[in-house]
C-alpha cells in the first residue's frame, strides 16, 4: 500500500500566501502612483517653462506685448487654466485672440493634475503678459500644481519675478514640500 501524501495548500498556507500578495501589491500600487505623480509634475514644469520661454522670446524679438492665458470660447483670457493656453501677440492688449496670426503656440501646461494661478484683483489670474523688454508686464504673479491625490510632496510652485523669469521654489526645511516666496509649505 502507498502512503498517502498531501497536494495543495492548506487554508493556512493560502491565507499566508494571500496576505503577502496583498502587501506586496499595495507597496507597488503607492510606489507606481508616486512615480505617476512625479512623472505628471516634471511634465508640467517642463509645459509651463516652454509656454513662458516661447512668450517672453517672442516679446523681446518682435518687440511686442505677449500674453499667456487659457481662452473661452469667444477668444478671451480666462481663469480656468485646466484649458489649453495660448500664448500671442498682444499689441494693443486686449487680453483677446483676434486673428490667427497673433497666435504664437497653444500648449495645456497641465495635462494632469490641478493648476492654480496665484489671485488677482478680481479673482484668480486671468493671464500674464510679457513687455518687449521681456520683463513681466503688470503684477507679478505663480502658480501651484498639486496631482490629482492632493499628495502635497509630488506638488510644484513657480513664481514669475519682474524680469520675467521663472523661480521654481525649492524644499529648503528637508519636509518634502517645496514653500512659497514667504517661505510656507504649498497647500494643495
Amino acid at each position: 500500500m502507498l502512503p498517502f501524501t498531501q497536494k495543495g495548500l492548506t487554508l493556512l498556507e493560502l491565507l499566508v500566501t494571500i496576505i503577502i500578495f496583498s502587501i506586496v501589491t499595495s507597496i507597488a500600487v503607492s510606489s507606481f502612483q508616486w512615480l505617476s505623480e512625479r512623472s505628471a509634475a516634471s511634465t508640467t514644469r517642463s509645459h509651463i517653462d516652454r509656454a513662458f520661454s516661447v512668450a517672453r522670446f517672442t516679446a523681446v524679438t518682435e518687440r511686442t506685448v505677449v500674453t499667456i492665458c487659457p481662452l473661452d470660447a469667444a477668444n478671451k483670457c480666462t481663469n480656468d487654466w485646466s484649458l489649453p493656453t495660448a500664448v500671442f501677440r498682444d499689441p494693443s492688449n486686449d487680453l483677446r485672440l483676434t486673428h490667427t496670426s497673433q497666435l504664437v503656440r497653444f500648449i495645456t501646461l497641465a495635462p494632469r493634475g490641478q493648476l492654480s494661478p496665484s489671485n488677482s484683483f478680481h479673482g484668480a489670474r486671468k493671464y500674464f503678459q510679457y513687455q518687449a523688454n521681456g520683463g513681466i508686464r503688470g503684477t507679478l504673479g505663480h502658480f501651484t500644481w498639486c496631482p490629482q491625490s492632493g499628495n502635497r510632496t509630488s506638488a510644484i510652485h513657480v513664481r514669475v519675478n519682474f524680469g520675467g523669469r521663472l523661480v521654481w521654489s525649492r524644499d529648503t526645511n528637508n519636509n518634502h514640500i517645496v514653500e512659497d516666496a514667504s517661505g510656507a509649505d504649498i497647500g494643495c
